[in-house]
């Protein structure tokens, strides 16, 4: 779901003067739990995560937004990859880096392979995330 969302980020109008000044950097992870260290050594301003989560506590497309210290106490339910987010904040925080910048969105879904085809929930739920996320931006850009 990360994948889709940043791409669809990546197209918007109302970003791209950002993207251009250097000001906004998108990427698409596979792994995000690993690239975080780095991310959070660069010293951004603000971190969204975005990525498919698995509860089974919730349907297909259900959206979590989720800051730092919720996280933690997720475990690795919150990625949908071998090593999850969650250790990776928690090693992050012992190691005294700075968390608080960084928010998580996560869309419920079901194991998905980049060769099959993705669910009409989910298509409707990474639509909702890019919304959230821009809105989001806004404010914080307005707030700097």
């Amino acid at each position: 779901a990360g994948w889709f969302v940043a791409d669809q980020l990546s197209h918007l109008e109302s970003l791209q003067t950002l993207i251009s000044a250097g000001k906004l950097v998108i990427e698409a992870e596979n792994r995000p739990g690993l690239s975080l260290l780095d991310w959070l050594h660069y010293d951004y301003e603000q971190i969204i995560l975005v990525d498919m989560v698995k509860t089974n506590l919730a349907e297909t497309g259900n959206i979590y937004q989720l800051k730092a210290q919720e996280i933690i106490g997720f475990s690795g339910m919150l990625s949908s990859h071998n090593l999850g987010v969650s250790p990776s904040l928690a090693l992050a925080e012992v190691l005294g880096m700075n968390i608080q910048n960084i928010i998580f969105w996560g869309i419920e879904g079901e194991r998905y392979k980049p060769e099959q085809e993705i669910s009409a929930e989910m298509l409707a739920a990474v639509a909702v995330v890019v919304t959230q996320i821009e809105g989001y931006l806004g404010r914080v850009i307005n707030a700097l």
